[in-house]
């Protein structure tokens, strides 16, 4: 037996097709209600289609095609989310959903934390746990796995930021890159402050050559936001320069795609330079922290790093006050001997 539901949110109406058959009980969710109702009168004339439907258990559905089922009908504007659910697409490629456990989603978290700040790692398990949400709702799947495993605990204060010697070996180690392009993408990330996804979204088209910025429609914010380019990361630029809306940093093998997933790359240069505990956001911080050592008023650099708040740029204040003492201490410190 099927019927329609109409469920009312903040986001609108949306109507739902519950069916039961073969002891199952399965439902899908439609925007609009001709659609359900369409759906409904299938269900009705074709039996094989309910059974179909019915054995479309967690025993049969991928988690690749679910992640895809669910962005399609995602209508949020963080660009964020929608990466964050293409990771677990990938990291789960082969697994069907009944394969997807507690422990499973513990040690891909883990894995994650290795190069990620827990704040980042809590918001990749909740992009999968909103995955396991929506299957709930339109398939009746029993468990969401991401819920099951704890948050990390978070410290947003953590500072760790490149000396100037660690700074210079970083720079020869990703010149020796076999990514021809790591040595740029690391160039625009200390000279701009820019996220690692607000970089690799960056297309051809973005760039403005001749006014040296570089634009980004979308943030994690969801404001856009222009970079001004050094003199450096515009040479460097030129020695790939494209024409179009295609990828700076593509994938080597997929054109249409940026090349996310640099990892191998980055952490190969990360050994050869010798530097430990040290990720990638690391350089946004590194930049941050060389322009409070510059004296850079911090209202400049929240607008420079794309801060919405003071709150958060005002951790590289002790910083700059720090400088400034050594300074005194260098130029002033023995003054009083003279």
């Amino acid at each position: 037996m099927a019927s329609i539901q109409t469920i009312s949110n903040k986001s609108g109406k949306s109507y739902r097709v519950q069916f039961m058959k073969n002891s199952k009980r399965l439902s899908k969710r439609f925007a609009k209600k001709k659609d359900a109702e369409k759906f409904l009168a299938l269900l009705t004339l074709d039996d094989q289609l309910t059974d179909r439907l019915t054995n479309k258990t967690q025993s049969t559905l991928m988690f690749s095609d679910a992640c895809e089922e669910y962005l399609k009908q995602y209508t949020g504007k963080c660009p964020s989310t929608v990466q964050r659910v293409n990771w677990w697409a990938n990291e789960y490629q082969t697994l069907k959903l009944n394969a997807i456990s507690k422990q499973c989603v513990r040690s891909s978290l883990k894995n994650l934390a290795n190069d990620k700040s827990a704040a980042t790692v809590n918001r990749y398990k909740a992009a999968l746990s909103a995955v396991f949400t929506y299957l709930q709702d339109e398939y009746d799947v029993s468990t969401n796995p991401a819920r099951e495993v704890k948050q990390l605990p978070e410290n947003n204060e953590r500072i760790r930021f490149l000396t100037d010697n660690e700074r210079h070996s970083l720079l020869q180690a990703v010149k020796k890159s076999t990514w021809n392009k790591l040595y740029l993408l690391v160039i625009l990330a200390l000279t701009t402050g820019a996220r690692r996804g607000d970089l690799l979204n960056l297309k051809w088209s973005d760039i403005d050559f001749k006014a040296r910025t570089a634009s980004i429609s979308t943030t994690k914010n969801g404001e856009p936001r222009v970079l001004p380019l050094t003199e450096e990361a515009i040479s460097e630029l030129m020695k790939f320069r494209c024409v179009g809306a295609t990828y700076i940093f593509a994938h080597p093998t997929k054109i249409d795609e940026n090349f996310y997933n640099f990892d191998c790359h980055w952490h190969k240069a990360l050994n050869e330079a010798k530097l430990i505990n040290f990720r990638f956001h690391d350089l946004r911080h590194t930049a941050g922290s060389m322009l409070a050592m510059a004296n850079v008023q911090t209202a400049q650099i929240a607008d420079i790093l794309g801060h919405k708040t003071l709150n958060v740029t005002k951790r590289y204040i002790h910083l700059s006050t720090a400088y400034k003492a050594d300074v005194i201490n260098d130029v002033m410190g023995g003054i009083a001997y003279e």
